[in-house]
């Protein structure tokens, strides 16, 4: 149950959109850009990106901010690591202001090799174990979306991945961000 703090940021938020028109996203797993490119195609402003592929990372950058100032650009194509990029640090860095109120819309799609069939067997292999999506550390890179939705509080939330995302070996995923007030 959203408190007082969250309920009036959602009004604010939804006023400022009502009276500009104007989302903003922020991507996470973000790539060079994909999903990205989708809402910025519908007019959605692309105000930053968590990639941790530095590539990656520079393209997402001069796909979104090429028009920016360099001293922008740069801060942009920056490659940071979910797990140990805070979301106030995130926003403070891209100078985007307090976390809780510059954020419409978390778009993203956290890795699926510890979900997906395909994945799974080839981390069996890699592994030598036969449980081994159990212990891939990107299996619980979804929490770290989920930490970033309750820090960012945005009104709308698109998560991408596998349907086996949500049997995770017995773990309904899906459930985890009811438990944490998301839901």
């Amino acid at each position: 149950m959203p408190n007082q703090k969250e309920k009036s940021n959602r009004k604010g938020k939804l006023a400022r959109v009502r009276d500009s028109g104007h989302l903003r996203v922020l991507d996470l797993f973000a790539g060079c850009g994909g999903m990205s490119l989708g809402f910025a195609r519908e007019q959605f402003s692309i105000v930053g990106a968590v990639e941790l592929d530095p590539l990656a990372s520079l393209s997402h950058a001069l796909n979104f901010h090429r028009h920016d100032d360099q001293r922008t650009r740069d801060r942009h194509r920056q490659a940071r690591d979910i797990t140990v990029t805070n979301p106030d640090d995130l926003a403070q860095e891209l100078s985007l202001g307090e976390t809780s109120s510059v954020v419409d819309v978390i778009v993203g799609g956290p890795p699926c090799q510890s979900y997906a069939r395909v994945g799974r067997a080839k981390l069996r292999e890699v592994y030598e174990h036969p449980r081994a999506f159990k212990i891939d550390p990107r299996g619980n890179l979804y929490l770290r979306y989920l930490e970033y939705v309750r820090q960012f509080q945005p009104l709308a939330v698109v998560m991408e991945n596998v349907p086996d995302v949500l049997n995770n070996g017995g773990h309904y995923v899906a459930e985890e961000g009811e438990r944490n007030g998301l839901g």
